[in-house]
């Protein structure tokens, strides 16, 4: 390990959360790794691993790019936080808040860029290879309760909200309560999505708008994994 990298790390931050909430069996690997300015608001919940664990195959807190240079990240954590999957990174100032009773489930391979914020009243469940972009906020619940005044009906706050895999959602985009996004959705950036886009039957869908509606069908998004491939082939053709 890199002498950088060891003076990068939040060391109390990583002791203090593997042991703390994970069986000593598990928090000897320390999987979870901290970077940066860290505020632990609550532990009194629990984390789940249902995937084989390595050192630091769960990073929060790191620094992407200067723009967000040494943000605090906060997680607050009353319920479940559940990975099915691996690896996890969510970037410095972000805000987890995972509320009593609630559960978030991740799968493989998720990122969420700096400044992003999951609050989770009921149940947010993320896919394998989703990629959410910087300034970007994921919410199943209004948070207040509204009344109808000629029916007097108090409509429920909260919803499930369920990201399918290979999601990519572009920067500062809300998802609110009860939204569900197909496999292989993009989601434009400053939209604003608030409903099941799965009822359309349809995956490869490109969603913008505020609310979101689907403007494009057909597109992908490249993962990292597979730009040096992508671009030795877009070379080889213009050769």
């Amino acid at each position: 390990m890199k002498i950088q990298n060891l003076l990068k790390r939040n060391w109390f931050a990583i002791l203090y959360f593997n042991f703390k909430m994970l069986p000593f069996r598990q928090a000897v690997r320390l999987p979870f790794d901290f970077y940066g300015k860290m505020r632990f608001r609550s532990t009194k919940g629990k984390v789940i691993i249902n995937t084989p664990i390595s050192r630091g195959c769960f990073q929060i807190g790191l620094v992407e790019s200067e723009i967000f240079h040494k943000e605090q990240t906060v997680i607050s954590l009353d319920g479940t936080m559940m990975f099915n999957g691996k690896p996890f990174c969510m970037g410095c100032g972000s805000l987890l808040e995972i509320k009593k009773e609630a559960t978030v489930e991740f799968g493989n391979d998720v990122l969420f860029a700096p400044r992003s914020k999951v609050i989770v009243s009921k149940r947010i469940q993320l896919g394998s290879y989703v990629r959410v972009s910087w300034e970007s906020q994921i919410f199943d619940s209004n948070f207040h309760y509204t009344r109808n005044v000629q029916t007097g009906e108090i409509a429920p706050i909260d919803k499930d909200v369920i990201i399918g895999k290979n999601v990519w959602i572009g920067n500062r985009v809300t998802i609110n309560k009860g939204t569900v996004l197909p496999d292989h959705t993009i989601v434009a950036s400053n939209s604003l999505c608030n409903k099941d886009y799965s009822k359309a039957g349809k995956q490869y869908i490109t969603l913008a708008g505020m609310p979101a509606k689907i403007v494009a069908e057909g597109n992908e998004r490249i993962f990292e994994t597979l730009e040096p491939e992508l671009i030795e082939e877009l070379i080889s053709q213009q050769n």
